[in-house]
This record gives C-alpha cells, sequence and structure tokens, in this order.
C-alpha cells in the first residue's frame, strides 16, 4: 500500500501500514536471494561433476581441471556452467557440441605437449 494511500489512516495505522510494505518488500528480497543460492549450488555441482569429466578424459591432477574448464569457456565464449552442463551430459548422450569438444581436446593437448603433471598411468590404463 503507498504511504500516500493511508494518509487518511491514524498515525497508529500509518506505521503498521508502511512496516507491512516494508515486510513484503523484505521478504521478496529474501526469497530472491534463496532463489539465487539454490541455483547456485545447483550450478556448482554440475562444475564439479564436470570437473571430474575432465580430470578422468585428461587423466589431469584434479586442480587442473577446473583450469581446462575456464580455458574452454575462454575459448568458446560460453558460460562455464553451460559448458558443465554440456560435459557433464556427454558421457550419457554421446554428443558434445563441436565447438566445446575442440576446445576441450585442444586445451587437453596443450596441457600434455606441455609437460604439466599428469596422473600416472597403471597397466590397467593401456
Amino acid at each position: 500500500m503507498p504511504i500516500d494511500a493511508v494518509a487518511h489512516f491514524p498515525i497508529e495505522r500509518q506505521y503498521v501500514a508502511i512496516e507491512r510494505d516494508d515486510l513484503l518488500k523484505k521478504i521478496a528480497a529474501l526469497e530472491e536471494e534463496v532463489g539465487q543460492l539454490r541455483q547456485a549450488v545447483v550450478s556448482h555441482a554440475v562444475i564439479d561433476q564436470a570437473i571430474g569429466v575432465v580430470i578422468a578424459r585428461g587423466r589431469l591432477l584434479p586442480d587442473q581441471g577446473w583450469d581446462v574448464l575456464r580455458a574452454v569457456s575462454q575459448n568458446t565464449n560460453t558460460k562455464v556452467r553451460l559448458i558443465a552442463e554440456q560435459i557433464v551430459q556427454w558421457p550419457y548422450s554421446g554428443r558434445l557440441p563441436e565447438d566445446i569438444r575442440q576446445a576441450l581436446e585442444a586445451t587437453l593437448a596443450r596441457r600434455a605437449d606441455t609437460g604439466r603433471p599428469r596422473t600416472p598411468t597403471t597397466s590397467a590404463d593401456r
């Protein structure tokens, strides 16, 4: 209720109306923040899963997975979250958009060429 709409009420009721309006605005802001936090948790989980796929695919150390995802994101001009969603679905769908696949393979190849540490291979991997 707008402040000027309560002007004909006694002063006590005006304060109640203003406080109620402030509370409703605060509730709406908190609900929006909770929604954003929920989305962030989901996005974070998907990114973590994609990092797992990348380190398995590239036989990288865990801390290198994020660097690869970020590089693919920059090279394709695509948000990390969207890259992560595609990579997480890749083992199930068998499809990865061509630009993402090329950027991922190129990034992994550059890491192999620069001699960055990779996880050791076992006889089962050969």
